[in-house]
């Protein structure tokens, strides 16, 4: 099937009218359902610059974006969806890229991009892996030349993925190791952790676990790995360490549902997720002195976001 271009998209969702009605459908796929009391029935109040639905029972008034990444945003719903709908393209788009293309300020688009980020962040988190898993730790943005001290911008992964019955990732997951660069230069991070919080229960007997090291090693897995790390130098011209794993999160998101009908799942999600607030995503309450995972052109990177 022919991929939609983004201008055919965009004639699509040419009025916040045919937004409403498209989030209006991802929202309440089986019609309205009243947040408190599940009623199905409600009638309009169109006052506002969205709709508010107030349930005829309980009298609770709902607004098309509560609980969603949408909420408190003042941004067109229309240039939301163009946004969404180019977070679906493999190589993906930067807040640089996207402030061009819909027209809005680079930290309008910024916010946007991380709030579509998190949404498929923690969509990724909710899944399991289970069947065939396999479990091997890796290393992104390795030096082929070994430095005198351990370069912070090497960062050692664990990675996991469910496989079918041909071999191919059906699921993939990249997790931020929690042991440093310095202890598992020459070793393997203990991977029980990961193992216990993304596998899923009934697998984990099962797991097949390996390491980086030596002769049983997983080089798909690895290179999956390897792959992300190109995809983000290639898309973002480097990553800030405190956000490395929603990036990592994003690509695993949409590698493994290329063969879905990655918008739509995507809007559902971006529906279904409550969207996370400025003070959280900038991490006010967090040191200063966090560095970006790539020290070179680190001007290009805080504007490619």
């Amino acid at each position: 099937m022919m991929e939609i271009t983004f201008e055919s998209f965009c004639s699509l969702v040419q009025s916040e009218e045919d937004c409403i009605e498209l989030l209006f459908k991802a929202k309440w796929p089986d019609g309205f359902r009243c947040p408190v009391c599940s009623h199905p029935q409600s009638f309009v109040i169109s006052t506002r610059r969205l709709p508010l639905y107030q349930c005829t029972r309980c009298h609770t008034q709902t607004s098309l974006i509560s609980d969603t990444i949408f909420r408190s945003s003042r941004t067109p719903l229309k240039l939301w969806f163009q946004a969404i709908f180019l977070h679906t393209r493999w190589r993906g788009i930067n807040a640089r890229q996207l402030s061009e293309t819909i027209h809005v300020t680079y930290k309008t688009a910024w916010l946007m991009c991380h709030k579509i980020r998190y949404a498929m962040s923690r969509t990724d988190g909710e899944i399991l892996l289970d069947g065939i898993v396999r479990v091997t730790d890796a290393l992104l943005y390795r030096r082929m030349i070994p430095p005198s001290n351990y370069h912070e911008i090497e960062q050692p992964v664990i990675a996991g993925s469910t496989e079918d019955e041909n071999g191919e990732f059906t699921h993939v997951k990249i997790r931020i190791s929690p042991r440093s660069l310095r202890e598992t230069r020459h070793s393997s991070p203990d991977m029980s952790e990961f193992v216990q919080q993304c596998v899923a229960p009934e697998a984990i007997p099962d797991t097949i676990v390996t390491k980086r090291h030596g002769k049983m090693r997983n080089p798909e897995l690895i290179y999956f790995c390897r792959h992300a790390e190109m995809w983000m130098a290639f898309t973002f011209r480097g990553v800030w360490l405190k956000h490395l794993q929603v990036y990592l999160d994003h690509y695993c998101y949409i590698e493994t549902r290329r063969k879905k009908s990655l918008y739509n799942e995507l809007l559902r999600d971006c529906v279904r997720q409550r969207g996370i607030d400025y003070p959280t995503l900038i991490g006010t309450k967090e040191k200063r002195s966090s560095r970006p995972v790539r020290r070179k052109n680190d001007h290009s990177a805080r504007q490619a976001g």
